[in-house]
């Protein structure tokens, strides 16, 4: 072989090399991601959350990929996800109710306790004052928030075993709550009240460890309450911290400034749309047909007075917490208030 034939041989088999190495640079740029979430995929949250990895791997076009993990499937607690999630090792990204980090974080306890909020169209106001409380302590550990899901209820129930749809009617009673602010309201107003979980609400029912639930309509339809306490009466508005979209600052600086802006556009398109439906109360109609539909009674709403009567003292708890914690808790208390301003 003539020494020009030889070269242009060497030539072509280095380009091939070269071509080859660069497919495999480009196959090991591709991110993976982890994303945490508590809720199992039936739940309207969790679908939020689905759809918005849906879209950032469409987005991204192989450059990164997330991976959502239900029902906590990764074995990770939302409870030590500030420590967890900042190191960007074991999970990238989280879908999580702030309320369930007070232990790292004790004034998310008195942030927005369900009950002190009379109106859901409050929350859209509500959300610049909690972004820059949930960046501030989020920018403490390492973790940055890229957008919101909302709650898919907006309406709180009191589900009874009994027909039950007045305060007076409740003296007596033994009632399940899902955090401290709400136990220590229902005692002032004179009601016997004890945290109880959602996987063990049930059983606590049908065997006479409660005699009614505060829970939304749609959450109780996920567990069949209706079977064991079939009688909801609406009591209060559901507006708590919103659910957060998070990620690992030290994952999230490594990306592209184009894969970032893929994650923040779509979490504030997911945000949006989970507002809206949130707003609009799209779930609890249709859940309160179901529960119908199931063999469920809906009673009258409690009266107006009996309303403002419970919301009223679920603000005088809200302020005596926010007291008792002091310092950040209570600064936070007063900003929230001062948009509530119920």
């Amino acid at each position: 072989m003539k020494q020009t034939a030889i070269k242009r041989v060497f030539r072509s088999v280095c380009l091939a090399a070269s071509l080859l190495a660069g497919g495999a640079s480009v196959a090991q740029a591709a991110t993976e991601w982890k994303m945490h979430m508590v809720w199992v995929p039936n739940r309207v949250e969790a679908q939020y959350y689905q759809k918005f990895v849906d879209l950032v791997n469409e987005r991204a076009k192989g450059e990164l990929k997330i991976t959502l993990y239900p029902g906590a499937s990764l074995g990770v607690n939302d409870v030590d996800m500030l420590r967890i999630l900042p190191r960007g090792n074991v999970i990238q990204a989280a879908g999580l109710y702030p309320g369930y980090m007070t232990r790292d974080e004790p004034h998310y306890a008195v942030t927005l306790p369900p009950g002190v909020i009379s109106d859901p169209e409050k929350l859209h106001a509500l959300s610049p004052v909690l972004t820059e409380i949930y960046e501030k302590s989020y920018d403490k550990w390492g973790i940055k928030l890229l957008g919101y899901v909302a709650h898919p209820v907006r309406d709180t129930q009191l589900i009874c075993k009994e027909p039950v749809n007045s305060l007076a009617q409740l003296k007596g009673k033994k009632v399940r709550v899902w955090e401290k602010s709400q136990a220590d309201t229902f005692q002032r107003l004179g009601v016997a009240a004890q945290i109880i979980g959602q996987n063990d609400l049930y059983m606590a029912l049908r065997t006479g460890v409660v005699d009614c639930a505060v829970y939304p309509i749609h959450f109780s339809l996920t567990v069949s309450l209706q079977e064991a306490a079939p009688y909801a009466s609406y009591l209060f508005p559901y507006v708590l911290h919103p659910l957060n979209i998070i990620a690992s600052k030290t994952a999230y600086d490594k990306l592209t400034p184009e894969l970032q802006k893929i994650l923040v556009d779509t979490a504030q398109q997911v945000q949006e749309e989970s507002f809206t439906a949130y707003l609009n109360g799209d779930v609890d109609k249709e859940s309160e047909e179901q529960w119908k539909a199931a063999g469920g009674k809906v009673l009258e709403p409690f009266p107006e007075a009996d309303q403002k009567r419970f919301a009223e003292t679920a603000r005088a708890v809200w302020k005596d917490s926010a007291e008792q914690i002091g310092g950040l808790a209570l600064e936070n208390y007063g900003k929230v208030q001062a948009i509530a301003g119920n």
